[in-house]
């Protein structure tokens, strides 16, 4: 039993450093300084990996973005590796995850894992995880490897909207995943904002009273208003209205012409889907009474009681304004 239990004990000492694969944190995230619409950008993140025994493993690195720009079409990464002593990467494009590859500790795919581990990092409008990893397969000995500086190039190409949200970033090994606790100081956001786009600045990073589904919409589809009389700490006037009525400013014409709906009816009367949550479905050109071929620019919506006592509109002091997000 004495020399068992000395077996164990060296046994145990073996075994716990395998249990440490590599510290990876990300060390600084460079945005462009005035990023336009339509246009391509260019972003530099830089991580660092401290191995801390052997492992043989691909690099994940994800990018959390507006799902409008489909970085997943548009988007190219490549990765450059400084102190790997089996030599350097230098400029890899990083290519897509598999759909069918699966994050090893919580057996989901890629994205859906680190979208449940890290959400969505603040942001409150859609956005998605998108998940590349490296062509090259590290093989990593810790008696070689003391320190290596990895930096990712990020070229994508902006939406057609002015826009303000949280960019997220996360980096692990392929072969460990979210081993551990280490994976947790992988994952880092910073600010980014969009503009010189025609809209009102889209704001991901702060509470929103007004939405439509989906998100993604032309003027020629039926798609919903939603709008809550509470949202976060923000409480409007309507919250516990027994009826909400939209009313709803069309301009068309190459900002020639308007079409107003201010009627209290069932026109306009909203359906109440949640506690706080009221919702209209419109086909914006039956809404406003438009002809067929009216070319609506944008939208304008504010919420009133039945009375018309109680308005509420922009926290800015204008009407909400809707603009197509796709055609």
């Amino acid at each position: 039993m004495k020399n068992y239990s000395k077996y164990k004990n060296w046994l145990i000492i073996l075994i716990l450093p395998l249990a440490i694969v590599m510290c990876m944190t990300i060390e600084s995230i460079t945005h462009p300084e005035d990023p336009q619409v339509n246009s391509e950008i260019e972003i530099g993140v830089k991580v660092k990996l401290e191995p801390e025994n052997d492992d043989n493993t691909k690099m994940v690195f994800a990018v959390l973005a507006p799902q409008s720009w489909n970085i997943a079409e548009n988007a190219e990464l490549t990765f450059t590796t400084t102190g790997y002593t089996k030599g350097d990467v230098v400029n890899e494009p990083l290519t897509l995850v598999s759909e069918s590859d699966v994050e090893p500790t919580t057996a989901l795919p890629w994205s859906a894992a680190i979208q449940s581990e890290f959400g969505l990092l603040g942001n409150l409008g859609p956005v998605e995880w998108v998940v590349f990893e490296s062509q090259t397969t590290f093989i990593i000995t810790d008696e070689d490897e003391t320190l290596i500086n990895a930096d990712v190039d990020i070229k994508l190409t902006t939406g057609s909207q002015n826009i303000k949200l949280f960019m997220g970033y996360f980096f692990c090994g392929k072969n460990r995943g979210f081993h551990e606790e280490y994976f947790t100081e992988n994952a880092k956001s910073k600010v980014l904002t969009v503009t010189g786009g025609s809209n009102a600045m889209i704001d991901y990073t702060s509470v929103s009273l007004v939405s439509t589904l989906p998100a993604s919409y032309g003027w020629g589809d039926i798609f919903s208003i939603n709008f809550q009389t509470e949202a976060g700490p923000v409480e409007t006037e309507l919250k516990g209205a027994d009826k909400v009525y939209m009313y709803g400013k069309a301009i068309y014409a190459n900002g020639t012409d308007s079409a107003i709906v201010d009627v209290i009816s069932d026109k306009t009367l909203m359906e109440k889907v949640g506690e706080t949550t009221w919702q209209k479905y419109i086909y914006p050109k039956d809404f406003f009474d438009l002809p067929d071929d009216a070319v609506i620019d944008e939208a304008y919506f504010y919420f009133t009681n039945e009375d018309k006592s109680i308005i509420v509109k922009d926290p800015s002091g204008g009407d909400f304004l809707i603009t197509e997000t796709c055609n």
